[in-house]
């Protein structure tokens, strides 16, 4: 079985102990595709960074909150929501390793973002004040429900899954502006947001989605296919 690496997330809300923690639908859609979910913690030290790297079969890079904008040197704007400097140490070390190593990569939302800021591009930092939309990206319906649907480009990971098109959840005001270097999209939005992307060297695996396949993997066959899917990659690549 493969063991997948799950990047941590941290709160300090309500508590003056931070707590470390993922959300269970990550756990839950990797224990349905028969993969064994390994949560990892927000750390400083590079040595347990890459001894975490070193002992899992690929990456899933979790959502959360904003990407830094220092990250892609930007200052950020008014409409900047929440960040995290510790988050995004620790994520942008579990990259570099993860990519050094040659690692299956998974990036949902946030993960989408980290993937294309490590490769050099660069975020929308806040949707509805930089650019001109009518749908919207952030609902507030319930998790698991669809709000608006994707173009999927042909002959790519996401065709494979979802087919030509899809409806997906959305929750986010972040998003992809100027695409890394040896990435490709294939999938957008109506408004022409990126929806998910994938490396274009072939001796490596790494995909991005800006929604949230997890939260609607149980109830949706085809958001599970993609983490059979992912898993089923990390296993072969053992």
């Amino acid at each position: 079985m493969a063991v997948i690496g799950l990047s941590g997330n941290i709160l300090y809300e309500n508590s003056s102990i931070p707590k470390e923690f993922v959300n269970k639908s990550y756990i839950d859609s990797v224990s349905r595709a028969s993969g064994i979910p390994f949560i990892m913690p927000i750390v400083e030290d590079d040595k347990i960074i890459r001894g975490m790297i070193e002992n899992v079969d690929g990456i899933i890079m979790t959502g959360g909150v904003d990407v830094h904008p220092f990250r892609f040197n930007e200052e950020p704007i008014e409409k900047i929501g929440t960040i995290s400097a510790e988050r995004d140490e620790f994520d942008f070390k579990v990259m570099k390793y993860a990519v050094e190593m040659n690692k299956p990569i998974f990036g949902i939302c946030r993960g989408i973002q980290v993937i294309n800021v490590h490769f050099g591009g660069t975020l929308i930092q806040d949707i509805p004040s930089q650019r001109n939309t009518n749908i919207l990206h952030s609902q507030t319906v319930e998790y698991h429900v669809a709000t608006h649907k994707i173009n999927i480009v042909k002959d790519t990971i996401i065709y494979d899954m979802l087919g030509e098109t899809s409806e997906v959840n959305s929750f986010h005001h972040q998003a992809i502006d100027n695409l890394a270097k040896d990435f490709k999209v294939t999938a957008t939005s109506k408004d022409g947001m990126v929806e998910a992307i994938e490396y274009k060297k072939k001796d490596s695996f790494i995909l991005g989605v800006q929604w949230h396949p997890e939260l609607m993997s149980a109830k949706n066959v085809k958001m599970q296919n993609i983490f059979d899917m992912f898993v089923e990659v990390c296993r072969s690549r053992k």
